[in-house]
């Protein structure tokens, strides 16, 4: 991407930031309420089941949730980003990727607050920083990159087809329960669980998990990851580079 584009990028994506917060720190925290709320309500009613099988359960539990908020809070957000968008496509020389990659880019801009938010509660809960820790970016640009890639997909498909957004969601509810999110991977047999690793969510989560313990995160894990998001990118982008002339009619 040109220097002139990279910043259309960062200029869309503090206006779509700032139009999520309502620009105050306020707006911030009403979007902290929801996964602050999932917490509570999944921890009330999990903690007795799983938490004698899983120790420090309230952290592995709200590690889960910060990782698959981001995911479904950005490819929601990006789905819906052409249409809401379509003014600026039409009469100004915005490409459709710019303004998908905005969107995305204005939840990630949150998800980091997150990130620095998770990393002071593990410092409160007595952990120390560890050099496990540097795992975080090579952890979050891939993950960065098969959210891109996924967020990509789904607006250039929401474009032509007007339910997507109805199948999304119930994707994302499927997802939500096929990711070990309140859950851990040993309370399934073998067979399902090998399932779920190959799943690059259940990845991520558990890649982040470990960082925040103090160890490395697997290279199975990470590797995994890497083979769902580079062609996700890749196929995203390209989706939308060659149907860049349908979506502006279709717009």
């Amino acid at each position: 991407m040109k220097k002139a584009g990279f910043a259309k990028l960062l200029a869309l994506a503090r206006v779509e930031w700032r139009l999520r917060q309502q620009s105050t720190f306020l707006g911030f925290l009403w979007t902290m309420l929801n996964p602050a709320l999932l917490f509570a309500v999944m921890y009330a009613v999990f903690e007795h089941s799983f938490g004698s099988r899983q120790s420090d359960y309230a952290m592995f539990l709200v590690i889960g949730i910060v990782e698959w908020n981001f995911f479904s809070s950005a490819t929601n957000c990006a789905l819906t980003s052409l249409q809401r968008r379509a003014p600026i496509i039409k009469n100004y020389p915005v490409s459709p990727e710019t303004v998908v990659l905005a969107s995305l880019l204005s939840v990630y801009f949150s998800h980091l607050l997150e990130l620095a938010a998770l990393g002071t509660l593990v410092l409160l809960f007595g952990a120390s920083p560890s050099l496990s820790w540097l795992w975080l970016a090579p952890l979050d640009i891939l993950y960065l990159c098969l959210v891109a890639g996924t967020g990509m997909l789904l607006a250039w498909l929401g474009v032509f087809y007007f339910d997507i957004e109805r199948i999304w969601a119930i994707a994302l509810m499927a997802g939500f329960f096929l990711t070990p999110i309140f859950y851990p991977l040993d309370v399934v047999n073998e067979v399902k669980r090998r399932l779920l690793e190959f799943s690059p969510l259940t990845a991520a989560v558990e890649s982040l998990r470990l960082i925040f313990s103090g160890a490395p995160p697997s290279h199975e894990a990470l590797l995994c990851l890497a083979f769902w998001a580079v062609p996700a990118l890749i196929a995203g982008f390209t989706a939308l580079r060659l149907a860049r002339a349908k979506i502006g009619d279709a717009l």
